[in-house]
């Protein structure tokens, strides 16, 4: 439908409780939601996301790294996108899939590109986008992996590469998570794209650029040190207390003074919060997460709650904001449906709990690293811990056999990159 055509989407009988984005954040709300209210008929759920599947991001890196030869594109995407008619397929959830031009806090209205929706309770859940610490060049050369679009660009330039050139330099910017995990799967797609176009592995280098001292520094210090290990014991190069401070076509500098061939610039280094369309006055952080209550909404709209990567919220202990991982913004989004519930039942909310995280880091192959407060399993079997953790999230928010379908066809897909 035209933007000049918009309707107006209101039903005087129904009170709205609109959800935007259906990432992990979201997609927990409205699913807890549809549950909670399954005696209230007097509210309708809508959740409102551009695309019409969730983005299993947890994943993307094993997307980008597929072998091009033995993986078609839409087998990529299938791996990774989960459509949204399947998890609600049970639920009275109405998922509408459109742009969002603005939202008018004031008047309690989300604004999309085909109709104008009122809500009663409001839950921003939009994701983050990378940044790129006001670096230009680096935004206009470096790929992203945020997306499903992002993967199958990348794989199809490494390949693209490896069929032109006898030597090339890869270049990752960010050694945190998602650049470590991206970093040993690239190694394993590069080397199975040399064996097919008849090359010579060692002449690809693989470059990891790492602000800090040490892989994803944040874990413990031996944690870190047994990342960096694998990286490097698998022939990667990692630069540490390094900078990326300019890119071009074909080259990158660090720390302003060395200038390097680069022939595939692959940007993790860092996200933002996505911002709400409309920019309204919301309080902020320079990271541009909305701050909020520790009930998980905003203290001037206490109708409007906050999940996700979206959440300015600092752990009471560390006086930081908390991880923007998958498993906090699960969290996010089941206190956020408790909380909005409680609100309809005119109760007092609950605050958010911080968790005890949890973490696992595929680092090519079939091999993991498991790290919990007490507990560091690696190998094999953190491998199989992490296909156990993906096949727990598709059980959570699918049917049995439509999760256990998506989890072989995955495991299928991505094993052939080992």
């Amino acid at each position: 439908m035209a933007r000049s055509k918009k309707q107006s989407y209101k039903d005087f009988e129904k009170k709205n409780i609109v959800i935007l984005g259906a990432g992990f954040a979201g997609v927990r709300a409205a699913l807890d939601l549809d549950n909670l209210l399954r005696h209230h008929d007097e509210y309708e759920i809508i959740l409102i996301d551009k695309k019409d599947y969730q983005v299993y991001n947890s994943a993307l890196y094993e997307a980008a790294t597929t072998e091009h030869s033995l993986v078609e594109a839409k087998k990529v995407k299938k791996t990774v996108a989960i459509p949204l008619s399947d998890i609600f397929r049970n639920t009275r959830v109405k998922v509408f899939k459109a742009y969002v031009d603005s939202v008018d806090v004031d008047s309690g209205m989300v604004v999309t590109d085909s109709r104008i929706i009122n809500y009663t309770y409001l839950v921003l859940a939009l994701g983050s986008t990378a940044d790129f610490f006001g670096i230009t060049s680096l935004e206009k050369y470096g790929f992203t992996l945020k997306n499903v679009e992002d993967a199958v660009m990348i794989r199809n330039r490494v390949e693209d590469i490896v069929t032109k050139k006898d030597s090339a330099r890869l270049v990752i910017g960010g050694g945190g998570f998602a650049g470590a995990e991206f970093a040993g799967e690239l190694h394993n797609l590069i080397k199975h794209e040399c064996i097919h176009h008849n090359k010579k592995c060692e002449n690809f280098e693989i470059m990891v650029v790492e602000g800090s001292t040490a892989m994803i520094s944040s874990l413990p210090e031996n944690v870190s040190k047994m990342i960096g290990d694998r990286l490097s014991g698998m022939g990667l190069k990692l630069k540490f207390s390094t900078l990326i401070t300019e890119a071009g076509p074909n080259f990158v500098v660090l720390n302003k003074t060395e200038k390097l061939d680069c022939d595939l610039l692959v940007w993790t280094g860092g996200v933002k919060a996505a911002r709400t369309p409309g920019n309204p006055d919301l309080e902020r952080d320079r990271k541009d997460r909305i701050v909020i209550t520790d009930n998980m909404n905003i203290k001037k709209y206490p109708n409007i709650f906050v999940a996700g990567d979206n959440t300015g919220f600092l752990d009471p202990q560390t006086k930081k904001p908390i991880a923007q991982t998958a498993q906090e913004a699960i969290r996010h989004g089941n206190l956020v449906a408790k909380n909005i519930f409680r609100a309809i039942m005119e109760k007092p909310l609950h605050p958010y709990q911080v968790g005890n995280s949890k973490y696992i880091i595929p680092l090519a192959g079939k091999y993991a690293i498991f790290y919990s407060k007490n507990l560091v399993i690696h190998g094999f079997l953190g491998w199989v811990i992490r296909r156990a953790a993906d096949l727990r999230y598709f059980l959570s928010i699918l049917p049995f056999s439509k999760a256990l379908k998506h989890w072989l066809f995955e495991t299928e897909i991505f094993m052939k990159n080992d």
